[in-house]
């Protein structure tokens, strides 16, 4: 049974239970071993599920909420690299078969609640479809963002740093880098 907590001090949070946000807008940019890169604008094809855990209080007198992206799908089209072709982005355990665990966090300071803006990470395991097939990353793409509520509508994430994708081969086929998340 999951209980509904008052945190820091005005947001009600239902800790344990699935949420979702309905809607955000993405970007991915991606680059080709040949050089050839683009920024694909991408939707979501349906709400992305999510849930945040039981806060521990840190020492330092902090709030700190585990969560997990359950599942999330991207859709866009290519417009430079592969005209017209779709382009869609999975995450998380529910995403699609094979799909990974998105972990992340919400730090709310002490003495502050979390519509001050709270500081939030996520490491995201992609599979991103594409011409070139399936593609996963071995490493996580590190988003950063500040959340002023949850789900954390009105909020903007980035991605900190370039990171690549291989085929199910094991050869890596290209990189992203400037992803971007706005909900």
């Amino acid at each position: 049974m999951t209980d509904v907590v008052r945190v820091a001090p005005q947001t009600m949070i239902d800790f344990g239970s699935v949420m979702e946000l309905a809607y955000a807008e993405s970007e991915v940019g991606f680059r080709l071993p040949d050089g050839r890169e683009e920024r694909v604008l991408l939707e979501t094809a349906y709400p992305t599920r999510f849930v945040v855990h039981e806060p521990t209080l840190v020492e330092s007198g902090a709030v700190y909420m585990p969560l997990e992206i359950l599942a999330f799908e991207l859709v866009g089209t290519s417009e430079v690299v592969w005209p017209g072709e779709t382009i869609k982005v999975f995450g998380g355990v529910e995403s699609i078969d094979g799909g990974r665990p998105i972990r992340g966090s919400v730090h709310v300071p002490a003495g502050t609640a979390i519509e001050d803006g709270a500081d939030s990470e996520q490491q995201l395991y992609l599979t991103m479809q594409t011409p070139l097939g399936l593609l996963r990353n071995e490493t996580p793409v590190i988003m950063r963002g500040k959340v002023f509520r949850v789900p954390p509508v009105g909020s903007r994430f980035e991605s900190q740093g370039d990171v690549a994708l291989y085929d199910v081969e094991g050869t890596k086929r290209l990189t992203v880098w400037a992803c971007a998340n706005a909900s």
